[in-house]
């Protein structure tokens, strides 16, 4: 149905399109080191596409390192971006091994049989081993900020150039005309995962960023636990029969700020989030406003919760909390019902006073 395109346009394409995406990474940049390893990755391969046109096939002996080089280093800075985007270093040692050896074993090998059938293999095998090596670490990421999924898909991107490569492998057991064919293969599979690689790349930086405004617009700016935004948007999920609902008010919480300044009070909001989030693990925590926390848990013991948070902290003023309980029930189809509960027993309890709790 459509014409299959000659080397030299698909060459052209796949050069014109990873200088496009490495002027965009560059101009992105601004000090981000991914972005600039990034920008070189996509530079890097865009120079050894320029170089392989101007040398020409069969690539000369003296020109093969350089090309090959130049591959694998734009393969590896891949993997160096998203390592620099968390904080580490670019390159690791590993990674310059990977690729010495994409350069020298091909040298090697055609140094020993010559240009031909059996070097091509050669040079396949290891320019598909070298794009595993450098996809494995993205498809095995276990990172938390939002970008695994992002990650991942940049892994199978550059893993899918594995088949893609082995091509010339193939090309041992077919036709001189057939072989012709396949050497466009690469180019054309560049035209759609280069483009996708480049892409998921920018979504990486990008799903970070949403996950911190998401982050920012669901968190207490002063303590750091979830706000009333997070309670609503976690509504259905923190519904489970069993768990307890705890509301707790620091007692005379006035007094504190009026007496010690509103810097001390903060602090005193602080120490009493931080220990909720201590005695709760990994249960859910929440400042509803003012001197109003609220916790979802599993524990039984909410007396012990409330003793805790309520622990004195050298340079502080000392405080009390009432802590009003509730259970989720099974007929319960409302979190705000449970809350309503747990607030008129909160209020029971401070009737009490002194760090009471009531359930």
């Amino acid at each position: 149905m459509f014409d299959l395109p000659d080397l030299m346009t698909l060459r052209q394409c796949s050069t014109l399109c990873s200088g496009a995406y490495a002027t965009v990474f560059f101009v992105m940049a601004e000090g981000r080191a991914w972005h600039r390893c990034w920008g070189l990755a996509s530079l890097g391969y865009c120079a050894s596409l320029i170089v392989a046109g101007l040398v020409g096939e069969p690539v000369p002996a003296i020109a093969q390192p350089a090309l090959n080089g130049l591959l694998a280093l734009s393969m590896a800075l891949i993997l160096a971006g998203v390592r620099c985007f968390d904080g580490r270093r670019g390159i690791a040692p590993w990674m310059w091994g990977v690729i010495a050896a994409t350069v020298a074993v091909p040298t090697v090998a055609r140094s020993i049989v010559g240009p031909g059938a059996v070097e091509t293999a050669v040079w396949s095998l290891v320019i598909a081993a070298c794009a595993a090596a450098f996809a494995v670490p993205l498809l095995l990421n276990d990172v938390t900020d939002g970008t695994a999924r992002a990650r991942r898909i940049a892994g199978w991107m550059l893993l899918l150039y594995v088949p893609i490569y082995l091509t010339g492998v193939v090309g041992m057991f077919l036709s001189p005309e057939i072989v012709a064919r396949l050497a466009v293969v690469p180019y054309l599979a560049d035209q759609l995962l280069f483009g996708a690689a480049n892409l998921t790349l920018l979504w990486i930086s990008s799903s970070r960023s949403q996950r911190q405004l998401r982050d920012m617009a669901l968190r207490d700016p002063l303590t750091g636990v979830w706000n009333r935004a997070a309670l609503a948007a976690s509504a259905a999920e923190l519904l489970v029969p069993g768990r307890m609902v705890l509301l707790i008010d620091v007692d005379r919480f006035k007094a504190i700020n009026d007496g010690h300044g509103h810097a001390i009070g903060d602090r005193v909001l602080c120490e009493i989030a931080t220990a909720l989030q201590r005695s709760t693990g990994g249960d859910f925590v929440a400042r509803l406003g003012g001197d109003e926390f609220l916790v979802v848990t599993d524990a039984a013991d909410v007396a012990a919760i409330a003793m805790r948070a309520s622990r004195g902290v050298a340079g502080l003023p000392a405080w009390t909390l009432s802590v009003g309980a509730a259970l989720i029930e099974e007929d319960d189809r409302s979190i705000d019902a449970v809350i309503q509960r747990a607030d008129l027993r909160m209020y029971g309890a401070k009737r009490q006073g002194q760090t009471s709790a009531a359930a």
